[in-house]
């Protein structure tokens, strides 16, 4: 799948987004996903860290095993991309507390490719 890009408009949807996060995201090497503003868990962790009342989505490795999670940073971005703040696992965790991004559009090649891919074989 190398030279694939997962999304095609995250350049679009996210013009302020580091290219090294965005490069990251295209290649599946960190994951994106909405923030649920709406939980309590969100709501509780933003009495804490109330730059996140900004945040519209979260950036995160899902190759993280779960016994390194404390170890794990998080990079909560805005609407437009722009960091909001950087967290780590041993300060929270993401369970609960994240949506799919309706908003990004899975590009043809992904999806062809992925309907061809198993397993760990199809990873860039």
């Amino acid at each position: 799948m190398r030279g694939i890009e997962k999304y095609t408009n995250l350049q679009d949807v996210m013009p302020n987004l580091m290219p090294v996060l965005r490069n990251a995201i295209q290649s599946e090497f960190l994951e994106i996903k909405m923030v649920n503003k709406g939980c309590e868990k969100y709501i509780a962790v933003c009495e804490k860290f109330s730059e996140l009342k900004k945040a519209e989505y979260v950036i995160f490795s899902q190759h993280i095993k779960k016994n390194e999670h404390k170890h794990e940073i998080f990079v909560f971005i805005d609407e437009a991309g722009s960091t909001v703040k950087h967290l780590t696992g041993h300060e929270m965790e993401l369970y609960g507390l994240l949506d799919s991004c309706s908003n990004l559009h899975l590009s043809e090649e992904y999806l062809v490719q992925q309907i061809h891919c198993q397993g760990e074989d199809c990873r860039h």
